[in-house]
């Protein structure tokens, strides 16, 4: 369709707005893309859909959570978290609007699905108590550093219209004998006085398991009491823990939470999906977008912003507009500086150092790139194009050889 990038962007603002029949507009127009045999852009409205619906899964809302799931005083500006005795640095950090300042976040289906699910269970506790169940008081966030696990708990805490208070490990732990598990009592209490959602960052720092030979008695007397304090919790107030490493975490302390919440590494819909948001403001095509995602690779949320980041701060220093020659000449001079050795790194090794190689590796991906995309971002032929196509073809055909005479 002519002029499709334009009507995309349209589509894409008009979208964001939330007006549903706006939506509906825009689903029309799909489907007659679809009758029309314009499949590829057809396509191109399905995944603008997909990714609109999802940044707005978690989008903070206004619904107050039921004042029976969580009790005690309002916490309000003039409260000042505890403290440790001995050094005086905070046990907590009291967040009054924790949706303030922070993105949207993006997930695949399955995990959207899980945290609108947990929401609701703490929306509509009048329900749940009319079957004679409690709603769940407290979750366990779990997976690769990166991957939005803290951002997802602060979001949580919006959409609840709830004041986050989140505890600083480096104020709770301390060299003094006793004193980390009395600042875990004391941290408890506090949250336990006010409507809040307690946020337990790094939790294995606190959690570790008691038979770790490496740990001394303290250890055993610090989880012990993080036990009897998640316990009194229960039922007075929502808590959310964030681990990295599930792995060191005592038995003990899994039994403690109600949810256990894998917040994994982005699939590659999602990261796609992340990648068209975090580059929004640049209005690249979907083909431009779907290689950027190649060349990316299997990274987390944070690592694909920290890219997206990077690309348009050196499209900006460059002068030039984005376009798809200029996004591939951007994208060529940052990767050497995002580590390009790993094997899951070859696209990105290839674009660098292998222009032909990287062409004919798009082609065979099966990622429905337009040869034209190609020869717009590295400003050459459709001839080169099908060159780079055969040749690729024969180096697996020679790596597949290599590897049956191996044998």
């Amino acid at each position: 369709m002519e002029h499709f990038s334009a009507i995309r962007s349209l589509c894409r603002i008009g979208l964001e707005n939330g007006d549903g029949r706006f939506r509906q507009q825009v689903e029309r127009l799909r489907d007659r893309l679809k009758k029309a045999g314009d499949a590829r852009d057809a396509q191109t409205l399905t995944d603008l859909l997909n990714a609109v619906e999802s940044e707005g899964d978690l989008v903070p809302s206004s619904v107050e959570v039921s004042r029976s799931l969580v009790t005690g005083d309002e916490l309000t500006a003039n409260v000042h978290p505890p403290t440790d005795r001995e050094t005086s640095v905070p046990l907590a950090e009291i967040v009054l609007r924790p949706g303030e300042g922070r993105p949207d976040p993006i997930y695949d289906e399955t995990l959207s699905l899980a945290l609108a699910g947990l929401a609701t269970e703490w929306q509509r506790t009048d329900a749940l108590r009319a079957m004679g169940v409690e709603p769940s008081y407290s979750s366990l966030f779990y997976g690769p550093p990166g991957t939005g696990k803290t951002l997802t708990a602060f979001m949580l805490a919006a959409r609840l219209d709830l004041p986050v208070v989140n505890a600083r490990i480096d104020g709770l732990v301390s060299s003094f004998l006793g004193t980390t598990a009395r600042n875990i009592a004391n941290l408890f209490d506090f949250a336990n006085r006010y409507r809040c959602v307690l946020i337990l960052d790094e939790f294995d720092a606190l959690a570790k398991m008691r038979d770790d030979p490496h740990e001394l008695g303290e250890l055993k007397r610090v989880v012990n009491t993080l036990l009897q304090n998640l316990d009194a919790r229960a039922g007075r107030g929502l808590t959310i823990a964030i681990t990295n490493h599930d792995g060191l975490l005592d038995p003990a302390v899994w039994r403690r939470f109600q949810n256990h919440i894998r917040i994994g590494m982005p699939d590659a819909q999602t990261r796609l999906t992340m990648l068209r948001s975090f580059l929004a403001s640049l209005d690249l095509g979907d083909d431009v977008l779907k290689i950027l995602c190649y060349v990316a690779g299997a990274r987390s949320g944070a690592d694909l912003r920290t890219f997206a980041d990077s690309l348009k701060r050196s499209l900006a220093l460059s002068g030039e507009e984005p376009s798809p020659a200029a996004v591939a000449a951007a994208t060529r001079g940052l990767l050497p500086r995002m580590g390009v050795d790993s094997k899951e790194m070859e696209p990105a090794r290839l674009l660098v150092s292998d222009e032909s190689g990287f062409i004919g590796s798009v082609l065979h991906a099966d990622l429905g790139i337009r040869q034209d995309t190609l020869a717009q971002m590295f400003e050459c032929s459709q001839s080169k194009i099908s060159r780079a196509s055969s040749d690729w073809e024969s180096r697996e055909r020679d790596a597949r050889a290599e590897v049956s005479d191996g044998q």
